[in-house]
Order: C-alpha cells, then structure tokens, then sequence
C-alpha cells in the first residue's frame, strides 16, 4: 500500500490555503491510513468559517488544477462539524475519527 508523497501533499495543501486560508485541513480515508492505492485520490476535509461551501470548493479545485494527483475536497463550517460530528451518514465523522490535522490547529 502505498502514502501520499510529502511533496505533492505539500503543495496540494499550498494551493488550498492559497485561496481558502482555512481555519484547518484533514486529510482522511485511504491517505490518512497509508492505504493509497494506485487509483486513489486524496481526501481532505477543508475547515473554513462563513463561506459559501460550493463557491469555495470550485475555486480550490480550480487552483488544483494540474497538481498530478486526484484530489476530493469537502468544504465545512465550523458549525457543520459540531452540528455533524456523530452523524454516520456524512462523511465529517469518520473524517474527524481517523483523519490527521495537515493544517491548522
């Protein structure tokens, strides 16, 4: 199985925090675990206060645009994640359980 490389993670995470400036980044599923397979994306759960969620996200992956790997980007609120955080059937739980804080506090 393989991880992420540092480098590329690194400059995804650049890219994002260039047009989002988020309270915080998590990197989830298959990355966060060091399960990366040859077809997997990277994950990340971007955390940012009083946005337009869809707005934000096409503008980060419009930013993403030729970074070399396939990336999947969840916009949240701060209030999404509290309001969220033990519902199974969204995607912010597991994200918080084992995902890993690559930006932010």
């Amino acid at each position: 199985m393989a991880v992420v490389k540092r480098k590329i993670l690194d400059e995804i995470i650049r890219r994002i925090v260039e047009v989002a400036q988020p309270e915080k980044i998590i990197l989830f599923g298959s990355a966060a675990r060091g399960e990366m397979g040859p077809n997997s994306d990277v994950d990340l759960l971007v955390v940012k206060s009083g946005v337009h969620r869809r707005r934000l996200a096409q503008a980060i992956y419009m930013n993403l645009f030729g970074v070399g790997q396939a990336v999947d980007v969840v916009v949240v609120t701060p209030e999404d994640i509290e309001r969220y955080k033990d519902s199974f059937a969204l995607v912010i739980e597991p994200a918080l359980r084992e995902g890993k804080v690559v930006y932010g506090e």
